[in-house]
């Protein structure tokens, strides 16, 4: 029995003790770490040593959008359960987030300076303008559509797709309510607009201007953490944001279905084009061009742009050079363990979250591009089709994982999150 739990001096219970102030500092961070949807076996990790560090005895359980918290000190216990949305991707502040909890671990900050900190980063205003975001989503799926095999047609019709899905995430992700319509809305453009450009340039492919046009969108790397936790042991968080991931392919593909109904006729005329490929001097620049969109979608700083440039070349190099010795399903694991590598290099190197190389040489190596192509078979009711190119996204997510597990193995970051 704690001393709360004595009665008073008229015969009634003590009031609870009031909250101490690094229980609330660990809250406060918890909030924060999963307002940037960090995986739980990094959250729990991190929380466990910023307890160790403040003198507490804590116990965590993370969710994709709640966590669970025992904490206790000097003989009181409190246990919360918190709720949060989920997590949105900016980099900048993931690694501002970072920088704090380390400092925090290490004895150069105390909590009250650290939470001073976590406040400030969590109300800073973003980097990067609504309207630049939108350029560079366009920017950024034009490369997709390279990277697809398309040629330089596909890449500017990408290019305008991909800034319409841009607009789309700006305008409806600003209310609540209307943020979880971004990707049906997004499909339906995608998909609409695809067929009709195929229709008036019979040369455009299709399939991969629709695939280009929603790559950002597509959440390759929430299936890939997904699979970690399952393999790291947290299957309650794992399976959640598992079927979370399955939500957004059904969201995208249904958007892409009724966009493509909505063609009418065109659909049928819509030919299957056969892309012009680039020349092999192109990659390097379409490399940079896609780096510098990611600094901006993903909300990194400006000085990252050499780091994500070097991780999407390594995506890429690593994938061709594998799919070449080993075919293309092992072949993006290579790539996926060279990425891997390089990421924990330079978390090493500057002690910063390793997503931030991580996420961009994701997107290259397209880790969801398969999966989106099978659920669109299946719409169409080509299921044979449909399940085999699943199938085939599934194993390649498999490989993927294991390779980010082997560079993890290779290399540890070192670090708190």
């Amino acid at each position: 029995m704690s001393a709360a739990d004595l009665p008073g001096p008229e015969g009634r219970p003590a009031p609870p003790p009031a909250l101490p102030p690094e229980v609330a500092f660990c809250l406060e961070l918890g909030r924060a770490f999963q307002a940037y949807g960090i995986p739980a076996h990094r959250f729990e990790d991190a929380l466990e040593r910023v307890c160790r560090r403040l003198g507490l005895d804590g116990q965590f359980f993370g969710l994709p959008t709640a966590f669970f918290a025992s904490l206790g000190q000097g003989g009181h216990h409190w246990t919360f359960i918190q709720r949060s949305p989920a997590g949105e991707t900016n980099l900048e502040k993931l690694s501002d987030l970072q920088e704090t909890t380390d400092a925090l671990i290490e004895g150069r900050l105390d909590a009250t300076e650290a939470r001073s900190r976590v406040r400030g980063i969590l109300s800073a205003p973003d980097r990067w303008g609504p309207w630049l975001t939108v350029l560079c989503f366009g920017l950024g799926s034009a490369p997709a559509a390279m990277f697809l095999g398309g040629g330089w047609r596909e890449m500017v019709l990408t290019a305008l797709l991909g800034m319409l899905v841009g607009l789309a995430v700006v305008l409806l992700g600003r209310r609540a309510g209307l943020a979880r319509l971004v990707h049906p809305v997004a499909g339906v453009l995608v998909g609409f607009l695809a067929v009709a450009a195929a229709w008036r340039f019979p040369q455009v492919s299709p399939q991969i201007l629709t695939v280009a046009g929603l790559i950002v969108l597509v959440p390759g790397l929430r299936l890939v953490v997904s699979m970690n936790e399952l393999a790291t042991g947290n299957l309650v968080a794992g399976t959640a944001r598992l079927m979370d991931t399955a939500m957004t392919f059904l969201s995208l593909g249904f958007g892409v279905a009724l966009g493509q109904r909505l063609t009418g006729p065109l659909l049928d005329r819509a030919l299957l084009g056969t892309p012009l490929p680039l020349p092999a001097w192109t990659v390097l620049p379409i490399l940079l061009l896609a780096a510098a969109a990611f600094v901006v979608i993903f909300k990194a700083r400006p000085r990252d742009l050499p780091w994500i440039f070097a991780a999407c070349a390594l995506a890429f190099y690593g994938t061709r050079q594998g799919s070449a010795l080993l075919g293309p399903q092992f072949g993006v694991g290579l790539g996926a363990f060279v990425l891997g590598l390089g990421s924990n290099l330079y978390t090493r190197l500057t002690r910063r979250p390793s997503v931030v190389t991580l996420l961009p040489g994701l997107m290259v190596l397209v880790p969801g591009g398969l999966g989106f192509k099978g659920l669109e078979f299946i719409i169409q009711k080509q299921l044979v089709v449909g399940l085999d190119t699943a199938f085939q996204a599934l194993f390649v997510a498999i490989a993927l994982l294991t390779g980010l597990l082997l560079a993890h193995a290779a290399v540890q970051p070192r670090t708190a999150l």
